[in-house]
């Protein structure tokens, strides 16, 4: 069997989508004839990024106050949309004719994410299969925009669409009107060689970190779903009965001019000395800062899965996640979860976790048995009986 795997723009980076598709196709004995190309947009915002980066440690957050004298104007943000909106266009077209030319007739096609359906409005292809991973721009962002309604129409045409929560299933059912019994769950999973319970902190002598303060630790984007600023305000409450405390930030901005809101909410709370970003994590180091850290924090608003809450159970990290979407299916009761809108919550249940030696012992075990039911073996047997069935 060989699929056409029609993957969209090129990254040597691990997280989300890419370990989703990385993590199942490397238990499949299947021949990928990969489609892929170098993204415009993808570089355009790699420049932007590492331009307003802010490096591995502490002091660098002290520029902060600096950036509104960049310019965040009106005029500023609609160039930057603009030529985002032009470069996203020339690589869809881009993309059209590298996918034309490459795919071969007898294969399955294999889109690996919904910002690539729109190809299926375009390309005749027979024995498609989407993964939508969620419908986050359309549904919970309200982005109706031209390039939203082509991937939304091309998600119909698809013949089979594969997905990764109930809570995604549910979404792509009440926004596509898409028959239930040709949408398939593959949930994500984590590698439970590489995430287990290894409780160590020598990693954090990296920033030159001290031992003894609790540390909190968030991973993922800075994208406005991600409700940081809420996270900032219960750990600036946190701070002021539990001085002792940092929080950790893993992940890249991902979205334009989130980097700067971020530091600017962290200095108008003077957190400055308190947020520490570690940038980009290589796979196989990421255990290490789940291992470190005395509690996980998600507090999504809008999540497909949630896969740090998912992997930092598997490492014996309490979890405290929002209570909305695909998030109580991936915690169930292994994690507490929250009202992602109320900081006195938020702020009670960090100090709960982070004081109570019983509590902490209690939602380690529980989070290690529950992360266990997720498996990646499993997602690619069930990746196969997809394939199977065309």
């Amino acid at each position: 069997m060989e699929i056409d795997y029609i993957s969209g723009p090129k990254t040597n980076k691990i997280f989300g989508m890419s370990k989703y598709q990385m993590e199942i196709h490397k238990r499949l004995d299947i021949k990928l004839n990969i489609i892929e190309y170098d993204s415009m947009m993808t570089n355009l915002e790699k420049r932007y990024n590492s331009h307003h980066s802010t490096g591995y440690n502490g002091p660098h957050l002290k520029k902060a106050a600096d950036i509104n004298s960049e310019g965040d104007s009106k005029i500023k943000n609609f160039l930057v949309n603009t030529s985002k909106n032009i470069f996203q266009n020339i690589d869809r077209y881009r993309y059209k004719l590298i996918v034309e030319k490459n795919i071969k007739k007898d294969n399955i096609k294999h889109l690996t994410s919904q910002e690539l359906a729109y190809l299926l409005n375009s390309i005749k292809m027979n024995k498609t299969v989407v993964t939508c991973y969620d419908l986050i721009p359309w549904a919970y962002e309200k982005n109706h925009s031209k390039i939203w309604k082509n991937n939304m129409s091309g998600l119909k045409e698809a013949d089979i669409i594969m997905t990764i929560s109930d809570f995604s299933r549910d979404e792509i059912i009440k926004y596509l009107h898409y028959p239930e019994d040709r949408i398939h769950i593959v949930s994500a999973a984590v590698d439970h060689d590489l995430y287990q319970k290894r409780r160590d902190k020598t990693i954090l002598s990296k920033l030159n970190l001290p031992l003894d303060y609790k540390y909190i630790l968030y991973v993922g984007s800075e994208t406005p779903r991600q409700n940081l600023k809420f996270l900032l305000k219960a750990f600036n409450k946190l701070k002021k009965k539990l001085p002792n405390v940092k929080l950790l930030k893993i992940g890249e901005p991902q979205s334009y001019g989130a980097r700067r809101q971020f530091l600017n909410s962290i200095n108008d709370m003077g957190l400055q000395n308190d947020v520490i970003f570690i940038g980009y994590v290589l796979e196989e180091e990421l255990p290490k800062w789940y291992n470190a850290s005395d509690l996980l924090v998600y507090p999504c608003l809008y999540a497909g899965f949630g896969l740090p809450p998912l992997e930092a159970m598997a490492c014996g990290t309490p979890v405290i996640t929002s209570n909305t979407s695909s998030l109580p299916e991936v915690v169930d009761d292994a994690g507490i979860m929250v009202d992602p809108y109320n900081v006195n919550s938020m702020s009670l249940n960090m100090y709960e976790i982070l004081t109570n030696q019983g509590l902490q012992t209690d939602l380690m075990g529980k989070g290690i048995k529950r992360a266990k039911s997720f498996n990646w073996d499993k997602s690619a047997r069930e990746t196969q009986e997809v394939y199977d069935s065309l």
